[in-house]
């Protein structure tokens, strides 16, 4: 079958006028339950799709067996001799590239369908049988062959199409008069490897076809007429997942990507209640109790502004007279540096050979980490990560856990780690969705502690999306 019945430019322009379908054709069925958005930027934009080498391998092959069925002549390459021994003998009974006819008596829900079919073998009609035949040509057959149910089921892509050709067929009776029984067949070519054919064959009756067609294709085609009205891309339904790299990837990724492939789900995740404030429903932590004076400054300690040994003394961070760790006690692991602003970006690649009389740089004294400056609780996020600090803190690892659930009921699945292909979030796409939930819906702010995140990917994931939005001092992480 060739790719469209609407290549030739005419029927192309009359293809969709101001969002209304003229007409149809079995290949667009088959892209529109591939991904109703990928149809709607090929047939409702009418954007350009460049065709990939696979698309030319298959046309140079249907015209090779066209050629050879209607004349004899073998004019048959490598690939598509590798299944003459499945073809019928050429003559001219058999109908080859067959059109769909005007007007054509195929039709869904008003609108008529246009097309080719590779072959019609009427030799059997006598016996009440009739063979529709589609050329295929696939990299691997094994792999990707439709089975004899695929064929005449309407809801499989492969049915989509054969069905159809079986339903244009039992509709043609004045043509094809006395057909009972539909022999519909995907005749498979291998490309790569071992040149290889094989054929799919599905025996249906034409009350089969009538029924499949008339239960699952007449609703997609009513839904196909909504989506030809809609205005802009968004509106579309996309099915990202396999069908975002099918047939040599799809050519709209640019367009379908651009702030929307994240954005259906977002949409989603947005009419759902924020995320619940993790800090308000855990128990709240008993007042402090009072922490006396600072023995070298007098100053008053607090929670914010001293640290608490494993011997049991307590420190102040801030006091004038010491040089102390802020927040972590001095016998901790050091904290992973900070990096300002002013900072120069470390060079990748090599490390400069040392030379003999290169003298070693003086060591530059460590610049103490800056205290936290006291505050009111919530008025900014303090974040800790495998450490804990000398006042109330509440674990991420619940927040972080709420919003992994709302993600997932989202996305429809039960667990966002473990989403299928089909799913918006399969193929790890779940880590893209979760880290842009979390800085849409971060947590309220407090003082968080994140322990064992060497342990959590979900833990890792939500640091990595939280640490940019605390403060110089809020954000603290323990030596690895």
């Amino acid at each position: 079958m060739q790719p469209d019945a609407s290549t030739s430019p005419p029927e192309r322009r009359r293809a969709v006028d101001g969002g209304i379908l003229h007409f149809l054709s079995v290949s667009q069925l088959k892209q529109f339950s591939l991904c109703p958005r990928r149809w709607y930027f090929a047939k409702v934009r009418r954007l350009p799709e460049p065709e990939t080498k696979a698309q030319a391998l298959g046309v140079e092959g249907h015209a090779q067996l066209e050629h050879y069925l209607r004349t004899g002549e073998d004019v048959l390459g490598d690939v598509a001799r590798a299944g003459r021994h499945l073809l019928p003998a050429p003559g001219v009974d058999l109908l080859v590239e067959e059109s769909f006819g005007t007007p054509s008596p195929l039709t869904a829900d008003g609108i008529p369908f246009a097309g080719y079919i590779d072959l019609i073998n009427p030799r059997r009609l006598t016996e009440g049988v009739l063979r529709v035949t589609d050329h295929k040509f696939l990299s691997n057959v094994a792999r990707y062959a439709a089975t004899p149910a695929h064929l005449a089921d309407a809801s499989t892509e492969a049915g989509l199409q054969m069905v159809g050709y079986g339903v244009w067929a039992a509709h043609s009776a004045a043509r094809f008069p006395g057909v009972q029984t539909l022999e519909l067949e995907h005749l498979y070519f291998q490309t790569r490897g071992a040149k290889r054919a094989e054929s799919v064959l599905a025996v249906v009756s034409g009350e089969h076809v009538t029924r499949e067609w008339m239960h699952k294709v007449v609703p997609m085609v009513r839904r196909m007429r909504e989506v030809a009205r809609a205005t802009r891309a968004a509106d579309v339904p996309p099915s990202f997942g396999p069908a975002c790299e099918k047939y040599g990837g799809c050519p709209f990724k640019t367009q379908c990507h651009s702030g929307e492939r994240t954005m259906s789900l977002m949409n989603r995740l947005a009419v759902k209640s924020q995320v619940p404030d993790v800090v308000a429903q855990l128990p709240l932590s008993p007042p402090p109790e009072p922490m006396g004076t600072c023995g070298r400054c007098n100053a008053a300690l607090t929670p914010e502004n001293s640290s608490k040994l494993r011997s049991g003394e307590v420190l102040h961070v801030s006091c004038p007279g010491a040089e102390v760790a802020a927040v972590l006690p001095p016998d901790a692991p050091a904290a992973s540096p900070t990096i300002t602003p002013d900072a120069a970006p470390k060079r990748r690649g090599r490390k400069p050979k040392a030379h003999a009389t290169t003298e070693p740089a003086p060591q530059q004294e460590a610049a103490p980490s800056l205290p936290a400056t006291p505050s009111s609780q919530g008025e900014r996020l303090r974040l800790f990560v495998d450490c804990v600090p000398n006042l109330p803190t509440a674990p991420l690892s619940d927040y972080v856990a709420k919003v992994a659930a709302q993600v997932s009921e989202a996305g429809g699945v039960e667990d966002l780690r473990f989403a299928g292909s089909e799913s918006a979030l399969g193929f790890g796409r779940w880590k893209g969705a979760f880290a842009m939930a979390i800085r849409n819906t971060p947590p309220t702010p407090g003082t968080y502690a994140a322990l064992g995140i060497a342990h959590s990917e979900l833990l890792q994931l939500a640091v990595e999306a939280l640490e940019p939005m605390c403060g110089p001092g809020d954000f603290v992480r323990a030596a690895r």
